[in-house]
């Protein structure tokens, strides 16, 4: 319980730093809302390249419609000291920008997850041969799992740039084909975990814009899965999960 409390404040500290950076944005924004309004307008109406309003309206556009596949192997890890995994996952994402300044802009992002994989070691107590009674059992177990992550913020710098740093922060959850970890035997009968398991995250990459409305992502983030010991057994498993992104749709 104290490691997912330290998980979970990691997660909330970034949650807590994209806050104070949007409200120091939204400062800023409000000042300069009308002025640069009147200068859109006036640019507009200016006798401009096509290439250049093509560029500056590709990266005003507010909606984004994205797929997205994550990989975290069983290496050591950088953060986390959980039970080892093996995970995967592909993504469809729907993002709105709900802040900007000059520099900076705030993304609200939803997550489908039609599939993600898991795969653990198993940890079982069976009876051994004397001298030894007890035996740990290990052995691999792949699990199945679709979700969705309804709460992801993520904030982009230089975002008037082709190529952007950005930070993340998110919560959401999955539901797997059987209950994971799975550690039942005759000595441990009720060692099992949940279908449904929650995924606190947070990390962050880099956004490279195109000329035609598109963009790919790459990105590191901490991951967390657990089912917040609403089971008889809680491990958790913590991945370093490396991503890519494309962004087939700006609107």
């Amino acid at each position: 319980m104290q490691k997912l409390h330290a998980d979970f404040r990691r997660v909330v500290s970034l949650l807590v730093l994209t806050t104070a950076l949007t409200l120091a944005a939204y400062a800023q924004n409000y000042t300069n809302e009308l002025k640069n309004d009147s200068t859109e307008k006036s640019v507009k109406g200016a006798v401009l390249t096509n290439d250049v309003i093509q560029v500056d309206d590709n990266l005003d556009k507010k909606n984004e419609f994205a797929v997205w596949g994550a990989f975290a192997p069983d290496i050591p890890r950088v953060f986390g000291g959980s039970r080892r995994s093996t995970f995967g996952e592909i993504g469809l994402r729907y993002s709105r920008r709900i802040a900007t300044t000059e520099n900076l802009a705030l993304k609200y992002q939803i997550d489908l997850i039609p599939l993600a994989i898991i795969n653990y070691e198993r940890e079982r107590l069976i009876p051994g041969i004397a001298p030894t009674p007890v035996v740990v059992d290990r052995s691999d177990q792949t699990a199945y799992a679709f979700g969705l992550t309804p709460v992801n913020f993520q904030l982009n710098f230089r975002r008037r740039s082709k190529i952007q740093p950005f930070i993340t922060a998110e919560a959401g959850l999955l539901i797997f084909n059987k209950k994971i970890p799975d550690d039942r035997s005759p000595l441990r009968p009720n060692q099992v975990g949940r279908r449904l398991n929650f995924t606190p995250a947070g990390g962050g990459g880099v956004e490279f814009v195109t000329d035609d409305a598109r963009s790919y992502t790459v990105g590191f983030k901490f991951n967390h899965i657990s089912n917040n010991s609403s089971a008889n057994i809680n491990p958790g498993f913590d991945q370093n999960l490396f991503y890519f992104g494309y962004t087939f749709k700006k609107f």
